[in-house]
């Protein structure tokens, strides 16, 4: 047993190990804790040393470090998730004064009768435990057992087990903290990529919008001028939508809108190809190209691709289905080409190819 000559060198590692614990990362701050919990073990010639950390209703406890003294069974593994109402005494004892001292298991009180026979199957005859309080707040407690003898804790044991108390708190407490930081970053990215989608996706089709497509545009043509690649742009409308809706109704008009969205994304799977909702019945399809006459050939598969769709559309004067008109684009950006006049250009000639794809009686492409 401990003749208490080593006080200074315990107190001195005990300083030591705060130290390192005041900017230690995870790992380390738990290596801290179990070199803690196994000095005191050592100092007062003890068999087991354990922390135990509450849950946040306070109702369950669960050992979350041990040092067993060579010899001894470990006993953590079945110590996880104990109850309330499996050790009532020792929670209420633990909750309203932070601290469970027992000399000798056999002078508990009738009511610790759960405790005495959790202490007799583990073999313990004296315990001695401190809460862990951070912040006004229980998190857990400290422990220490002898094992097949009695023992009488001193004044100066229960000073050093609570110093030890102290800076496990501390440590955990602050591991805490950060952690609630790092979850609510974590959240609040989340969150904000959520909100980026939602401002960036077309509430009825689920594909991007004018807004992203406008910053599709802008880092597409940047990309183009950067690489010496051409780009093209597809304006797509949907034949007499209106009469569509009249016909049928609006359900069944965004219905086909988002059918239409559905087919167009389909055909356009290449990571370099975006389809956008450009507004109203209008879609909007972007290329990285090398030719005008492969965005047509890409142009060609999406008409196609909608007349395959097969919604009837009756009072169409154009065919008896959906279809939709046309109007394409292409350009090699120039390495000194303004990017705003650039994007203007894309949309202007494209917008000029659709007018004309109507005009030549819809249901057909016109390239600029």
């Amino acid at each position: 047993m401990c003749t208490h000559n080593n006080h200074r060198s315990f107190d001195q590692l005990l300083s030591q190990l705060s130290t390192r614990l005041i900017n230690s990362e995870s790992a380390e701050t738990q290596d801290c804790i179990a070199e803690a919990i196994a000095a005191f073990g050592s100092y007062v010639d003890a068999d087991r040393c354990y922390v135990f950390e509450f849950s946040d209703t306070m109702t369950s406890m669960s050992n979350t470090h041990e040092w067993v003294r060579d010899g001894l069974s470990a006993h953590i593994d079945d110590l996880q998730g104990i109850t309330e109402e499996e050790l009532p005494y020792f929670f209420d004892l633990m909750k309203n004064t932070f601290r469970f001292i027992v000399h000798d298991v056999r002078t508990l009180p009738e009511a610790a009768r759960n405790e005495k026979l959790e202490f007799e199957r583990e073999d313990i005859c004296s315990v001695v435990c401190i809460g862990l309080v951070a912040n006004q707040k229980l998190l857990g407690f400290v422990g220490c057992d002898m094992v097949h003898k009695r023992y009488h804790w001193t004044d100066d044991d229960v000073r050093h087990l609570s110093l030890v108390a102290d800076m496990i708190a501390n440590s955990l407490e602050r591991q805490r903290t950060y952690q609630q930081l790092i979850d609510t970053q974590r959240q609040l990215k989340e969150a904000n990529s959520k909100l980026q989608a939602l401002a960036t996706r077309d509430g009825l089709t689920g594909i991007p919008n004018r807004r992203a497509l406008d910053e599709k545009l802008l880092e597409e043509v940047r990309r183009a001028k950067r690489q010496g690649t051409g780009l093209a742009i597809l304006l797509i409308d949907i034949d007499h939508f209106k009469a569509f809706n009249d016909t049928y109704g609006h359900l069944k008009g965004d219905e086909a809108l988002k059918q239409v969205a559905t087919c167009l994304d389909a055909v356009m799977q290449r990571s370099t190809d975006f389809v956008a909702r450009y507004g109203g019945e209008e879609f909007a399809v972007l290329i990285s190209t090398d030719s005008a006459w492969q965005a047509l050939r890409k142009a060609n598969e999406l008409l196609d691709a909608v007349e395959q769709l097969s919604i009837e559309h009756k009072n169409s004067p154009t065919e008896p289905y959906l279809t939709v008109s046309i109007g394409g684009y292409f350009e090699l950006p120039q390495p000194d080409a303004e990017v705003a006049s650039t994007i203007s250009r894309l949309i202007d000639n494209a917008d000029q190819g659709l007018y004309q794809a109507k005009a030549d009686g819809r249901n057909c492409i016109r390239f600029r």
